[in-house]
């Protein structure tokens, strides 16, 4: 009878097919432009490699037989495509076959249906994006504000008043606060346009 150690130990062994599926692989997939722009944006706003980003949307069996079983009903558009050549895992291509043959559908189209469901994630983070820049207009008032109370109290107090000096400080850290937002805003339209 086999102990419960020498289970533990057998559990934790890997055979060759586990460490052949997850090796890396080229494929080449062609694809509307639309759907590599917006991989291009999703992978750089969320700071991961395409190569990522297309085997997270992949590798779940079960969302890619419901993404493939909702699009059978769907006509194919017939748009423009390109090549786009992916380095993904064994096991993500072989999943993104088997379930092309398995719903009759090109392996194309199947990458192009899971790159469309970030449309979604993209125009939420475009939507708040955009109130972001409503915001910092908002942020450099307050900053502009700031520098008007600290005028006024030069001329009440004097430069060298401890509340004129306090007010300083806050309006300096403010200044180097806003310009800060400023960039995250300025650095978030690249990642996003």
């Amino acid at each position: 009878m086999e102990s419960d150690e020498t289970r533990d130990a057998n559990s934790l062994e890997l055979n060759a097919d586990q460490l052949k599926g997850k090796q890396s692989v080229r494929a080449t997939f062609r694809l509307p432009e639309q759907m590599i722009d917006l991989l291009k944006v999703a992978a750089n706003h969320l700071g991961v490699k395409q190569k990522s980003l297309i085997d997270e949307l992949v590798q779940n069996k079960e969302t890619l037989d419901r993404v493939a079983y909702e699009s059978q009903d769907t006509q194919q558009e017939s748009m423009e495509r390109r090549q786009k050549t992916f380095v993904l895992s064994r096991n993500t291509l072989d999943l993104l076959d088997a379930t092309s043959n398995k719903y009759n559908l090109s392996r194309d189209y199947l990458v192009e249906l899971c790159i469309s469901r970030l449309i979604p994630f993209v125009d939420s983070e475009q939507e708040k994006h955009k109130q972001r820049r409503v915001l910092i207009k908002d942020v450099e008032q307050y900053l502009s504000d700031g520098k008007k109370l600290l005028k006024k109290a030069d001329k009440i107090f004097g430069r060298d008043d401890r509340f004129r000096l306090k007010l300083e400080r806050i309006v300096t850290y403010t200044e180097v606060n806003v310009a800060e937002l400023r960039k995250f805003v300025k650095e978030k339209k690249t990642l996003l346009y």
